[in-house]
């Protein structure tokens, strides 16, 4: 077929990417039949939940559901922490923290999946927006954020979604943007992680954190964009004891993907970049991209694969 072999031959920038292929595909056999080793964090990603936030007749029709979700993915990524995304029916069991981002539809069995997740000691942050209706699109009475105001401590009775342009700064150096919430800490285990600088809300909180046990439940009241998560993510990640599996040097420059078979772990190094990125000495046997001696380097979106003990 001329997508392989092209009318040009052999000799050819098509066919030697071909052959190149099948060279890859050669030395990465060892992973045929292996399966993904799940993260310690995760990106609970609902369609309700998206597809019911973004309807009219709502305080804000800026909101939008699949940034957000992207925004703390990115961050992930920034932070060199592995994070998989799954739907909010999956299994959460080993998760120890659980993005769960505007969760607007919280029907009754998955809001006792999420205390269940807590109490036995998982971490949940969620943000503006969420807990508000059941599965059938009815609001929850009693104040927001409806079926997650128990689990997070907090109650608030109004929105205070901000036009465009408008913004709200936090004490902890960063500007939250679209949306803002009237909060009141109604469990003295909830505590104020950062509170409103500016605006309508001026000295109440903008993010708070709720501990129950060995788990805890955090609620993030503005659009903080990647500027913002990065320097929010660090402390929740911190709560939650989840680490990147990188080294500092190659964290934000270098995605981390892991297979395995039970027996060995196949680490997947990815420059997420356009520049080399010298790579330290890493432990496992090379079965993809440059040798490990000396200074090694992996070129602008390249790919290193990892055969090492599994752990």
């Amino acid at each position: 077929h001329s997508a392989m072999l092209p009318h040009a031959g052999e000799d050819s920038e098509v066919f030697r990417s071909v052959a190149g292929l099948g060279a890859t595909l050669a030395a990465l056999a060892p992973v045929a039949g292996t399966r993904r080793r799940r993260a310690r964090a995760a990106i609970v990603f609902d369609w309700e939940s998206w597809w019911a936030a973004e309807l009219d007749s709502h305080p804000s029709s800026r909101l939008r559901y699949r940034q957000e979700a992207l925004d703390w993915y990115s961050a992930f990524l920034a932070a060199g922490v592995r994070a998989d995304v799954i739907a909010s029916g999956d299994d959460l069991t080993g998760y120890d923290l659980l993005v769960a981002p505007i969760l607007h539809v919280v029907p009754g069995p998955l809001a006792r999946r999420l205390e269940d997740h807590v109490g036995s000691g998982g971490h949940l942050v969620t943000t503006y927006f969420s807990g508000i209706v059941d599965e059938n699109d009815h609001v929850r009475l009693g104040g927001y954020p409806g079926a997650l105001r128990d689990l997070l401590g907090i109650r608030i009775e109004e929105f205070g979604p901000l036009l465009d342009g408008d913004t709200a700064d936090l004490d902890l150096g960063v500007t939250g943007t679209l949306w803002t919430d009237r909060i009141d800490v109604t469990d003295p285990a909830t505590e104020v992680v950062a509170t409103y600088k500016s605006g309508d809300h001026a000295g109440r909180p903008a993010v708070t954190l709720r501990r129950a046990g060995p788990g805890s439940a955090c609620y993030v009241s503005t659009r903080l964009g990647p500027d913002g998560l990065a320097v929010l993510l660090p402390r929740l990640l911190a709560a939650s004891g989840v680490s990147s599996d990188l080294p500092p040097e190659l964290r934000g420059l270098v995605d981390l993907a892991v297979r395995t078979d039970g027996t060995h772990d196949y680490w997947f190094l990815i420059n997420r970049t356009d520049q080399d990125v010298d790579l330290p000495d890493l432990p496992g046997v090379p079965l993809l991209g440059p040798s490990l001696a000396g200074d090694a380097r992996l070129g602008p979106r390249q790919v290193r694969v990892l055969r090492r003990p599994a752990g």
